[in-house]
């Protein structure tokens, strides 16, 4: 199976890099062909400019600065976000990934005012995430990035999507012993792909 995997921290040396090594490595561990993108070291630009936003809705020129991105996700059948929650969302630079490269006929098709999903390739989402509050705080607030991670996703995806949100909450009080077991779960379902 071809992955694309999405990482977004700036830190080389965090939890989430452990993280998103660690899937990387399980994936291809258990054979499939990995697309790695790691949004920080391809200094990916997440500011969706006047322009960007001028060609938005026209498909005949609105993946022009983006077509590398959108290819690599239409030529995927399995996606896997590894990124941290800040501020109960998305890093700023994986929400400017969203909103420059999720466009009108890349991720939904309207056609005759029906709309479907443009990512029909992609068979399987998962997410990898860690919150510095616990899930009570998150839950109180509705959990954002764990219903874009899976309504979301699932709304532009295959309509037998699975998807597999793997969370470690309160990471700021965790236990070394709780990290590894949260490990071990993201090594287990990479292995199951």
């Amino acid at each position: 199976m071809k992955v694309h995997v999405i990482y977004a921290h700036p830190l080389t040396d965090s939890f989430n890099a452990a993280l998103h090594e660690l899937a990387v490595r399980s994936l291809k561990q258990a054979g499939h062909e990995v697309d790695d993108l790691d949004l920080y070291r391809e200094n990916f630009n997440p500011v969706l400019s006047a322009e960007d936003r001028e060609i938005y809705h026209d498909p005949a020129i609105n993946q022009k600065h983006v077509a590398n991105y959108v290819r690599r996700l239409q030529t995927a059948e399995a996606l896997v976000l590894c990124h941290p929650v800040w501020n109960f969302g998305w890093p700023a630079i994986l929400k400017g990934y969203f909103d420059r490269v999720f466009l009108p006929d890349v991720s939904f098709k309207l056609i005759d005012g029906v709309l479907s999903p443009g990512f029909s390739n992609i068979r399987r989402v998962s997410t990898i995430t860690t919150y510095g509050s616990p899930r009570h705080r998150a839950f109180i607030l509705g959990d954002p990035p764990r219903k874009n991670g899976t309504r979301f996703l699932r709304a532009v995806m295959n309509r037998r999507v699975k998807v597999d949100y793997l969370a470690l909450y309160n990471m700021n009080n965790t236990t070394l012993a709780a990290r590894d077991r949260f490990m071990g779960r993201v090594r287990d379902t990479m292995l199951s792909y």
